[in-house]
């Protein structure tokens, strides 16, 4: 069928669903990190070339198909169609099989990379077979044992604001009680660590570090505009959203969704209401999932059923033998 080149602009272990599709193709096969290989892959004979976001130009493309696995569709802009983001347009339009996470969000991975949505494919996001069917414990940390909720913020351009989260952590941590526990976790884009000091009842991991054990065993999601909402809800782990700096991200993001309502039913700023985050965490942990996160999950991972690294492998051989 010919060799496979996979290629990301990280190392493979910090991209999950490349590389859980990389892990099970059983053909010849080859991962190289950086984008710019993808530019003579049709040269150096590949059939084929498997990227996890923002494909680079392959020049001379001939019979050398182009294959993106979408990682997440939360809060992005359509960087086909963005001039300020350093990609290649034609690149896009070479794309020749682009994946989504359910038939609900074709059409806006297919509005995110420019292209037809005949070329995009709902077989789900491949990393999310690794933990479907998980419950707490199976994720083997130290939170397993807690009542624990995990703050996973995603990426902000600090070089444009600055952004740090404003959150007061040493009021956080004089609330909790001794079988609770915060875990930070700040997006591996992010330099800066998120907490200043040591605490009793909050820790800072690594960003390198797999998110999904994580997310397995918390009881709460904390986050904002993360794609890694959909994990959580994919686990049954109810969500609480800060929206402090909602609009300064707005204008220079966009959300596929209305925002908040389509994401979770529980939001809040928080700024300066330290006890009311807390106590709405502890709710969460109890109330569980409403109709509402259920509706979102269905909306955003609705083919994430378990066999998504097994559909996507099956693409690209259809893709070859075609």
């Amino acid at each position: 069928m010919g060799k496979v080149l996979f290629v990301s602009q990280n190392e493979l272990g910090r991209c999950e669903n490349l590389t859980s599709v990389y892990n099970a193709y059983d053909g010849e096969k080859e991962f190289r990190c950086g984008l710019g290989s993808m530019k003579t892959a049709e040269q150096e004979g590949f059939a084929a070339v498997v990227c996890d976001a923002l494909p680079t130009y392959i020049e001379g493309k001939d019979r050398c198909k182009s294959i993106v696995i979408c990682h997440g569709i939360t809060g992005n802009k359509a960087y086909g169609l963005d001039e300020d983001r350093p990609v290649n347009a034609p690149a896009f339009e070479q794309t020749d099989i682009a994946t989504a996470a359910s038939e609900a969000s074709v059409h806006l991975v297919a509005q995110q990379l420019g292209i037809p949505e005949s070329r995009v494919i709902a077989s789900g996001f491949p990393r999310t077979d690794l933990y479907i069917s998980k419950v707490k414990g199976d994720g083997g940390t130290f939170m397993a044992d807690k009542r624990a909720c995990l703050y996973a913020p995603t990426f902000r351009d600090t070089t444009k604001r600055g952004w740090l989260p404003r959150i007061d952590w040493e009021i956080v941590d004089s609330l909790l009680d001794d079988d609770e526990v915060f875990v930070l976790k700040r997006h591996y884009f992010t330099p800066n660590p998120l907490l200043g000091s040591d605490f009793k009842h909050i820790i800072e991991i690594e960003p390198t570090e797999p998110l999904t054990p994580y997310l397995i065993d918390c009881d709460v999601l904390l986050t904002d505009y993360s794609s890694c909402i959909s994990d959580a809800y994919l686990l049954n782990k109810p969500v609480v959203l800060t929206c402090d700096d909602m609009h300064e991200y707005m204008r220079d993001r966009m959300m596929y969704y209305d925002y908040p309502d389509k994401y979770s039913s529980r939001w809040l700023i928080a700024e300066g209401h330290e006890e009311l985050l807390v106590s709405t965490i502890r709710k969460a942990a109890q109330d569980g999932l409403t109709m509402i996160e259920h509706g979102y999950m269905c909306l955003t991972a609705g083919a994430c059923d378990g066999h998504s690294t097994e559909r996507t492998c099956e693409l690209i051989r259809s893709c070859l033998d075609g």
